[in-house]
């Protein structure tokens, strides 16, 4: 697995293990807590390691269709589950740029002609934890 080092400003936290906000380059973003939010305030700054967890449902051909903007970055779908857009950068462990998140192993593939595709992978959710 790939995991992300951001700065992130904390908002919220329902506790340890839960959904909390935080906000990162502009962008609100709903994480499995396990960074211990319930100790901070409001507007702190805190450096989180953001590990994504693949869904393991996604259709393959959903997948490599649902990026024709071709764009990096993750969208919200509902509770902390998110559309990872980006790029494939390596198979075989396939690696995903999605911009300021790396997203590994979202799907199986040993097919270099996979490389430089556009992709939309199902986050179930992203756990937020100290580097």
């Amino acid at each position: 697995m790939t995991h992300s080092v951001v700065t992130a400003t904390f908002i919220a936290t329902e506790g340890d293990y839960l959904e909390a906000v935080i906000d990162v380059d502009g962008q609100r973003l709903h994480v499995m807590d396990e960074f211990g939010g319930a100790q901070l305030a409001a507007g702190t700054q805190v450096r989180l390691a953001l590990w994504p967890q693949a869904s393991e449902l996604d259709d393959w051909d959903a997948m490599f269709k649902a990026n024709p903007g071709r764009e990096k970055g993750v969208l919200r779908l509902d509770g902390w589950r998110y559309l990872a857009l980006g790029i494939v950068v390596q198979v075989d462990p396939v690696v995903c740029d999605c911009g300021w998140l790396q997203v590994a192993d979202p799907f199986h593939t040993r097919d270099e002609r996979c490389v430089g595709a556009y992709v939309g992978v199902t986050l179930t959710r992203l756990d937020a934890c100290l580097p």
